[in-house]
């Protein structure tokens, strides 16, 4: 059972261990080298799009991301120092949303992902961020279809077929439009790639 501690929130696990899922704060870096040093290749390239766990540099830079306007949360096994076992975030875009990213421990996957997606879906609802954004692979059916299961949108293609970029709303069911534009909209729903998307 869950049970939400203001910024905490705390899952009873089988075993009399417990799990918690808090705010990312610059003590994590450690935790978080040694979550990605056990990823596998296809892992890392799922989250970083290569296969070489992040430097130190860009895992020091993700635990601020509180400083940069955005918002990031680990979930954490045992005491509130204990190993990381998962990790997600979103930074900041030019256009009102936040970029999205998300790595789960493969031990740990099945319902910690939706459950931390959520939890920073609401987090970001909180601060006025409207979309979560991410670029991901085509080949990322689990990640694809947790962003399916939120109601996404994919809002633009790569030149090739490797990767999509999808957009999920932080309130309701459905993206809304970035704030501030008043451009004329066009939404179409399609199976696979709408053959008049470029001229549109």
């Amino acid at each position: 059972m869950a049970r939400d501690q203001g910024e905490c929130r705390r899952v009873e696990l089988p075993g009399g261990r417990s799990l918690t899922v808090r705010p990312m704060v610059p003590a994590d870096a450690d935790g978080l080298v040694a979550l990605f040093a056990a990823f596998g290749e296809d892992d890392l390239y799922a989250r970083f799009f290569t296969a070489h766990p992040p430097p130190v540099q860009l895992v020091e830079r993700m635990v601020r991301v509180g400083g940069r306007g955005g918002a990031g949360l680990v979930a954490v096994v045992g005491a509130a120092r204990g190993e990381v076992v998962a990790e997600v975030s979103y930074e900041p875009l030019g256009n009102g949303d936040g970029e999205l990213g998300i790595a789960v421990a493969r031990a740990w996957r099945g319902w910690l992902g939706p459950y931390l997606l959520d939890a920073l879906l609401a987090a970001a609802a909180r601060a006025g961020v409207g979309n979560l954004e991410a670029d991901v692979l085509v080949a990322n059916r689990p990640m694809l279809a947790l962003l399916r299961a939120r109601g996404h949108a994919v809002i633009r293609h790569d030149e090739g077929p490797a990767t999509v970029r999808v957009v999920v709303g932080t309130h309701g069911a459905a993206p809304s439009w970035p704030a501030g534009s008043d451009r004329p909209r066009l939404l179409v729903e399609a199976p696979g790639r709408w053959p008049a998307e470029a001229a549109a």
